[in-house]
């Protein structure tokens, strides 16, 4: 960057169309003995010319002075940084690569707590002449300076009272991966499941784990699984798959009923058991709706073990009306929406495909919006026509796993939020201890301090009392991870 401004004279000599000197007439050019790159115009009026062209030259020259500040922050800038938000007494951790694409700046950001439910993600930068860089974090807008001699970033996010700063410091690039994630094509009657197998290098390869998401037809991101993250930092391969017929799998989510998600289940079962790494101990992770699925699933094969993320232990049914309570409470609905709510949630289980209870359903739902109770409903409550209400998902879906949960034999675990009015935890762990009341042994339930249906906690001030207070930054309950890890050692499934 240097070697342009020490050259600018050179650079101005085979660009003077840039400075504006392409308008002068040419025949007025004469070279000056003093500078033998910058031509002179000898005419009546050479003092305004003289004026003109020293500003012209003036602002070129901010013009590149400007420009290299912005390109050497560029410079800088690429490669990997760790820090931290803080806020008051409090910090969050945070990771950016900053990488350079087609000529644009992109950031990779990390967001650990906000693991494994989300937390990655890549935004552009912008970096302006004045070096100040812009880049949108999962907070907001960050304003960061860069001190290019000690390596670091400092700022703060715009609209925050009181304010939220950021500061980075570059780290080493980050070292070659000590695991594989290979796709994966499983055939399930007529439909192929799209995934990939994350493979840890590191140790023997003896407990696998497959992921089920839970209601929707949304296509997980199976190669950059932050659940898979984490587990193959243990040992543990994962293997994450996409719901037919949504990502490259093939199928139609949208008619597919529970014993379909289950076959499919079973099928990749089946995969892992034929893997040449030839897995000591395969079991299953099912988030929300995926704890039926494998309930499901399991009256067909045998995991080794299962691990349920807000998954409910009740019937389809019984989840439908406790969530419809907890959630009138959280909305704070008047009793006559409630009502409408209920009548509404008994037609979703038992309304015939006929255009007079359809019709009854429509007029409840024409006054949802003004009682304040829609957001109660997943788009899949709602039928489309009078024959669209048998394809309702709670039709599709409708299933009780006490059958299955009552007789497993293998470790559990089943991890609940106490703010997750969808699947409130009292009720499904005195569910779960009823079923394993001959098998203690078998079964850990936890509650996440906080935490709702995602897991995630909000942000706010927490007292401790003497004195003593900090700021609570949004994260995923830490008692995910924690106690995924502690259920693995405890039942030597990791090393």
């Amino acid at each position: 960057m240097t070697l342009r401004l020490f050259n600018v004279g050179v650079f101005l000599s085979k660009n003077f169309s840039r400075v504006g000197i392409s308008t002068m007439k040419r025949s007025c050019l004469k070279s000056n003995p003093r500078w033998n790159f910058v031509p002179r115009v000898q005419t009546c009026k050479e003092p305004q010319m003289k004026h003109r062209f020293t500003l012209c030259l003036f602002s070129f020259l901010t013009y590149l002075s400007l420009q290299a500040q912005q390109e050497v922050t560029s410079d800088y800038l690429m490669g990997s940084w760790e820090g931290a938000f803080i806020k008051n007494n409090a910090y969050q951790k945070i990771e950016i690569d900053f990488t350079q694409r087609n000529g644009k700046i992109y950031s990779f950001q990390t967001m650990e707590e906000w693991h494994p439910s989300f937390g990655e993600f890549e935004v552009p930068v912008k970096i302006d002449s004045t070096g100040t860089i812009r880049v949108g974090t999962g907070y907001g807008m960050a304003i960061l300076t860069l001190d290019k001699n000690n390596l670091e970033l400092i700022g703060q996010l715009t609209g925050f009272n009181p304010s939220i700063y950021i500061h980075l410091k570059k780290v080493p690039f980050k070292p070659k991966p000590t695991y594989t994630v290979e796709p994966v094509s499983i055939t399930s009657g007529e439909v192929t499941l799209a995934g990939h197998l994350h493979t840890p290098n590191l140790g023997e390869k003896k407990t696998a784990v497959i992921l089920v998401g839970g209601r929707g037809c949304y296509p997980d991101d199976t190669q950059y699984s932050l659940y898979a993250k984490f587990l193959r930092k243990y040992g543990v391969s994962v293997l994450a798959y996409q719901k037919r017929g949504t990502g490259t799998s093939t199928g139609d989510c949208s008619t597919a009923t529970i014993q379909d998600l289950a076959n499919d289940l079973v099928q990749v079962r089946k995969y892992v058991a034929s893997h040449p790494n030839n897995y000591q101990n395969i079991g299953v992770l099912g988030i929300s709706a995926g704890g039926w699925t494998m309930a499901k699933a399991e009256e067909s094969t045998n995991f080794d073990f299962m691990i349920s993320i807000v998954g409910p232990s009740t019937s389809v049914k019984d989840q439908q009306f406790q969530s419809l309570e907890y959630g009138a409470e959280f909305y704070k609905l008047e009793s006559e929406a409630k009502e409408h709510l209920t009548a509404y949630t008994h037609l979703t289980f038992e309304a015939e495909p006929t255009a007079k209870d359809f019709k009854k359903m429509m007029d409840l739902l024409a006054g949802a919006e003004k009682e304040s109770w829609r957001g109660l409903l997943d788009d899949t409550d709602i039928p489309k026509d009078a024959a669209d209400i048998k394809n309702l998902w709670v039709r599709r879906h409708n299933y009780d796993p006490q059958a299955t949960l009552a007789h497993y034999t293998q470790p559990f675990l089943a991890i609940y939020g106490d703010r997750d009015f969808i699947v409130p935890y009292k009720e499904n762990i005195a569910l779960l201890e009823t079923y394993f009341a001959d098998r203690p042994e078998n079964l850990q339930t936890v509650v996440a301090f906080n935490a709702e249906h995602g897991m995630e906690t909000e942000p706010k001030w927490v007292n401790l009392g003497n004195d003593q207070s900090y700021w609570h930054f949004y994260r995923i309950s830490p008692q995910v991870r924690i106690e995924l890890a502690n259920f693995l050692r405890k039942h030597a499934l990791i090393d």
